[in-house]
């Protein structure tokens, strides 16, 4: 809010405040341009010195309501309904966003960019932080940094992974060879998991008949962010969700009790329009791939599926290095907006939280954040930057099979209604994708990267044997290359450096002597005179292991 005044007290001529939010990388706002241009540089700092001295005259701050912004069609587009009087100016914020009672001691705007919330508007949004201190600020600049070395966009756009364009429209990612590579090995490891855990795979179109929306609710309770279109008369939604389709596939036959549980799986893409100004490369998209899956079981049999569920869960977070007091579990209760009775709900809420009981796993309990039709686990891990990421769920759902009138007879003959839960692994492959990434700064574990091995002749007379090398590493399940440019040695090598492949082998005219390769790996450890096939055979368990670290050449150095 100080921001907008000191935007309006300096740059008034230029800029027309319209509403602020906060999240966890720090503020946004918005502004309006009057003359066409953008605040410069020295313009920005002087807003930043305006907003501290606004601070230490204590402001005088009161509630305004909504009144203000429900005439104001661009402030409803924008979603800035709250308004608050700050020394006489009318200041805007997100809903759920309160001034803070904290005095700010440090400001930094870190960002200028266009914010286009439609088509035909285009904005100008200021974003950065604020803290009490400047020591607060100096310690967060440092973690900040090190986050923007990580960040999954630019090390994506670096070493060709997606991308995005305008010409598709905004969260709407394109995945390229390499980037498609990652995404598989994910999906990869995820059938896995779901072929231990007895799900069958299944496929299902894009778009429904919004008939199936209305009978599941998310047509009343999620059409804000549902994509909607008239066709030959009919309406018909893209998906939001798969579960409508997996439903379908389980009342397309008779079922016994007997037959329970039923698992379905898939990895189904879902569309969901996020507002344009919450898109963030690959964690926030409009269109992305869940690892989805629903199970259909009697009640006797929810605790033991959610148990299972939940031990996947943390042995796939253990994979890539999430464990210990690095992961926690809350559970969310039942919202305001709901379908099902309360009777439905408790039942739900009760196998979620005996799950977790036998297992002797602690969490934490979040009132009303359950899921519209059931409540739900939500499995959190910290990354080493020290952020928490939510992907894993488990919701336990009476309420859809009510809705869709699913059945099972049951031993005395008589017609039950089954128990739907719906999980989530990964959660969404993009999401977790970029996560990843993030967490290893685009280093990733041999078995993820999409190039594993890069064989590199130092010699131009080793080339004819690092064709050889590099094809006995393919037919072995190895992604691989060879590098027959006639740059430098050294050159080569910090090509492949910066493309961030795990192993380089290096060979001359000694190693095509005597059938050895010399190894380098990340870290500058190489070992020399190693028999390609002993080689081999150790790259190929580190990468059937899915290790995080490079065992091969750890195993390699032992010996040397």
């Amino acid at each position: 809010m100080l921001l907008q005044k000191a935007v309006n007290d300096e740059l008034g001529n230029l800029l027309r405040p319209l509403g602020c939010g906060v999240d966890d990388r720090g503020f946004k706002c918005d502004f309006e341009p009057i003359k066409g241009r953008w605040p410069n540089e020295e313009e920005v700092r002087r807003l930043e010195e305006k907003v501290l001295a606004l601070e230490k005259g204590r402001p005088q701050i009161s509630a305004l309501g909504d009144e203000d912004a429900r005439g104001d069609d661009l402030l409803q587009l924008l979603g800035y309904l709250s308004t608050y009087a700050v020394n006489g100016f009318k200041a805007h914020l997100e809903p759920g966003v309160t001034p803070s009672e904290t005095r700010v001691g440090a400001v930094k705007i870190l960002n200028i960019s266009a914010h286009n919330p439609a088509t035909n508007i285009s904005l100008v949004r200021l974003t950065g932080v604020a803290f009490k201190d400047e020591a607060g600020l100096r310690e967060w600049l440092k973690w900040f940094e090190e986050a923007s070395r990580r960040d999954h966009r630019v090390i994506g756009q670096r070493l060709g992974l997606f991308s995005f364009h305008e010409e598709v429209g905004p969260g709407l990612v394109i995945y390229h060879p390499k980037g498609q590579i990652i995404r598989e090995e994910l999906i990869k490891f995820i059938r896995e998991v779901n072929a231990k855990l007895g799900y069958e795979e299944v496929y299902t179109p894009h778009v429904f008949r919004s008939t199936i929306w209305r009978v599941s609710g998310h047509y009343y309770l999620y059409r804000d962010k549902m994509i909607l279109a008239k066709v030959e008369g009919e309406e018909y939604g893209i998906k939001p969700m798969n579960c409508p389709g997996h439903i379908l596939v389980y009342k397309s036959a008779p079922r016994s009790y007997k037959d329970l549980p039923v698992r379905l799986s898939e990895f189904g893409t879902v569309y969901r329009w996020e507002k344009r100004g919450e898109l963030y490369g690959l964690l926030r998209v409009r269109g992305f791939t869940q690892d989805d899956g629903h199970a259909f079981l009697r009640e006797d049999q929810v605790k033991d599926e959610i148990k299972a569920i939940l031990k996947e869960i943390l042995h796939v977070l253990e994979t890539f290095g999430f464990k210990g007091e690095d992961v926690r579990m809350n559970l969310s209760t039942m919202p305001e907006e709901h379908i099902g009775t309360e009777e439905m709900w408790e039942k739900a809420t009760n196998a979620l939280k005996a799950a977790m009981d036998e297992l002797g796993l602690p969490y934490e309990i979040k009132e009303g954040e359950g899921a519209f039709y059931g409540p739900k686990i939500d499995v959190h891990f910290r990354d080493s930057l020290g952020r928490w990421w939510q992907c894993s769920t488990i919701q336990v759902d009476f309420a859809l099979p009510e809705r869709f009138g699913l059945e099972y007879v049951d031993k005395d003959g008589s017609k039950k209604r089954p128990v739907m839960i719906h999980r989530a692994i990964l959660g969404s492959v993009e999401r977790f994708m970029a996560i990843i990434i993030e967490e290893f700064a685009g280093r990733l574990p041999t078995w993820l990267s999409p190039i594993q091995a890069r064989v590199i002749p130092v010699r131009s007379t080793a080339r004819e044997y690092a064709v050889t090398v590099a094809e006995k590493l393919k037919n072995a399940g190895v992604r691989v290359d060879v590098d027959l440019s006639d740059e430098t040695p050294s050159k080569k090598i910090r090509k492949a450096y910066d493309e961030a492949i795990p192993y380089l082998i290096l060979v001359g005219p000694r190693e095509a002597a005597q059938g050895t390769v010399t190894v380098r790996a990340r870290g500058n450890k190489q070992a020399s005179s190693v028999p390609l096939s002993e080689f081999m055979e150790l790259l190929k368990k580190e990468i059937r292991e899915r290790a995080i670290n490079q065992l091969a050449i750890e195993e390699l150095l032992k010996k040397a």
